[in-house]
């Protein structure tokens, strides 16, 4: 299939920054805020009052910590990203290290952007592919739409040893349609990492690349029950198995509460989020499971590999 986006028109006075959850969420070096908060989930064709308020207040914010450069460039960018999805709106999946994954009910938003090009996860699946063990149970924690974790299943020796949390209960029907369309095996479990409580009552992102249930977000709100790392190892018997994680900044209090069950893990492919917890706790957690066993063989971007050391 040619590519959709192969020669489309870009504004010249953007900057050239590859669209990723970092510009989406905002950077330490730029006060640009490049989301899709407001676009309709089924075709991005058109917006309710709400939406279109929640854009003017972007608009605004931005124009009074940045000015009209700032206001300007934002605005660039929004077109940007829909001129390109515009054109590439006929383009119902993509297939990435094999596997495939529908676009029809994926929101207009940079995530989709990135699934057209190809670049979705890109790192997490390099380390995927280079150091997941088939021989080994899985556990992932942000499952989203399935693409780590069809590419993953599909390795497995044994594809029912794989368990897939993911908190948002909006994009759990997209992440059953991956596995079915993948014929994997996976098992979903819709709930939410968390300490201290039953239950997780949080806002799910429009944008379904950054649920976090550690931010307040505007909108309607979800509660899912409450799970631990605990909880999946013991109930599924798991003496030894590969953590794949990626929660949003929720990984530093799944180290603080539960080093002990992290050092059942061989391996720890993880995406790390500093920008929402910030560099201290990232360090901190980091050092704590270089305490408990584990040292880092890998790093790309905000992705580490992290391989428990044989005593």
């Amino acid at each position: 299939m040619p590519d959709p986006l192969q020669g489309l028109p870009r504004p010249s006075q953007l900057p050239r920054r590859r669209v990723t959850r970092d510009c989406i969420m905002g950077t330490s070096d730029s006060s640009i805020e490049v989301r899709s908060e407001a676009v309709n989930t089924n075709h991005g064709t058109e917006l309710d009052s709400g939406a279109l308020k929640r854009k003017l207040v972007t608009l605004f914010r931005v124009f009074r910590e940045g000015g009209v450069v700032a206001a300007t460039t934002l605005l660039w960018q929004r077109i940007d990203l829909h001129v390109r999805l515009f054109a590439s709106r006929r383009v119902e999946s993509v297939t990435l290290d094999g596997c495939t994954f529908n676009l029809k009910q994926i929101p207009n938003s940079p995530m989709k952007l990135v699934l057209l090009g190809g670049e979705y996860e890109s790192f997490e699946r390099r380390a995927v592919l280079q150091y997941v063990d088939p021989a080994q149970p899985v556990i992932e924690l942000g499952g989203c739409i399935g693409v780590v974790a069809c590419i993953t299943n599909r390795m497995l020796n044994d594809a029912r040893s794989h368990v897939v949390v993911e908190a948002n209960p909006e994009v759990v029907p997209l992440l059953e349609e991956s596995r079915l369309s993948n014929r994997c095996e996976f098992e979903i479990v819709n709930a939410a990492i968390t300490y201290g409580q039953p239950f997780a009552t949080f806002s799910p992102s429009r944008d379904l690349w950054s649920n976090s249930i550690s931010r307040e977000d505007r909108g309607a709100t979800v509660t899912v029950p409450a799970t631990r790392l605990r909880d999946i190892v013991e109930g599924r018997n798991f003496n030894s198995f590969t953590l794949i994680c990626d929660i949003e900044g929720y990984e530093y209090e799944l180290v603080l509460n539960e080093a002990d069950m992290l050092q059942k893990a061989d391996t720890i492919i993880l995406e790390t989020h500093a920008r929402v917890i910030g560099e201290a706790k990232t360090t901190q957690l980091l050092d704590r499971l270089k305490e408990i066993g584990f040292r880092m063989i890998d790093q790309e971007s905000i992705v580490v590999v992290m391989k428990r050391l044989r005593v």
